[in-house]
């Protein structure tokens, strides 16, 4: 391919994520330019893009920023090639509305994401700098604080919103495991809406006090198929009263996001974690 594709991102978005996969599944060549998440925004406006978001795509002189976006500009790109979006018109009218539901479900990710790291110190660093140089590292270590701050207010990640987010999970979790069902999500063929959603799964998938609700669920399996290698771990931060679908003391002993994070710690992968805490649930589930 002559076109020169360059990949504007900063590592641990879950956004980011989904236009790396797209990307990939396209079968396109690019080069990944690495920002500093904070400063991004001012740099993105400097290179002549009309917003400060990523991930953001430059190819010969032409500018594409946001997931909804790059999907459709790599199906132009490439039109022949492992299409995003079905051919079919009711079809694919069908995966742009998963896609742009996909869009507000990564939101309350990220949301929950931020609310929790302020409490996890060792929660942003295990997502953000895995892949990052050590001054990188430094600098993302020492401006956490700030860093958290600005993207709460951007994306109105407060503990009201989150509380929300949290209220919803089971109702967006059981919408996800119907598509897959209707086999509009995790078919044969994977589409824009599988990207969007399933990096947003792995994400959750992380989060000790959630990892239980999503663990053995179909959308579980989606994660595993399209985004296994999601980086980082959120401990245990939210009141129990906060989490959707739990009240306090109904955890089976043994089971949901502490067990997982046990096997995850001692290298057990995902596939066989999920067999595992499954299996122990069954086991101390209350029958009737």
């Amino acid at each position: 391919m002559s076109a020169k594709v360059k990949f504007y991102m900063f590592p641990g978005s879950n956004s980011v994520y989904t236009g790396r996969l797209m990307l990939e599944h396209k079968g396109i060549e690019y080069k990944t330019v690495k920002l500093p998440p904070g400063p991004h925004a001012f740099i993105m406006l400097g290179l002549g893009f009309e917003t400060m978001g990523v991930p953001a795509l430059k190819v010969d002189g032409r500018r594409v920023q946001g997931t909804r976006s790059i999907s459709r500009f790599l199906d132009q790109m490439v039109p022949g090639a492992r299409p995003l979006f079905p051919a079919d018109p009711g079809l694919r009218k069908q995966v742009e509305d998963a896609e742009r539901w996909g869009e507000e479900f990564q939101n309350a990710t990220r949301r929950i994401f931020y609310v929790g790291a302020k409490r996890d110190r060792k929660a942003f660093a295990s997502v953000m700098t895995p892949e990052r140089a050590l001054p990188m590292r430094v600098f993302l270590r020492v401006g956490r604080p700030l860093i958290l701050r600005l993207a709460s207010g951007a994306h109105r990640a407060s503990d009201d919103a989150v509380r929300e987010d949290l209220e919803l999970l089971p109702e967006r979790l059981d919408q996800i495991d119907r598509w897959i069902e209707q086999g509009l999500l995790n078919g044969p063929r994977l589409n824009a809406a599988d990207f969007q959603i399933a990096p947003n799964i792995s994400a959750l998938l992380r989060c000790d006090d959630l990892a239980r609700l999503i663990t053995g669920r179909p959308a579980a399996a989606l994660a595993r198929r399209v985004a296994p290698d999601y980086p980082g771990h959120l401990g245990p931060v939210f009141p129990r009263e906060l989490l959707a679908g739990q009240q306090p003391g109904t955890d089976p002993p043994g089971s949901g996001g502490a067990l997982e994070s046990a096997l995850r710690a001692a290298g057990v992968d995902d596939a066989r974690i999920e067999t595992i805490v499954s299996r122990v649930e069954t086991i101390v589930r209350p029958s009737g």
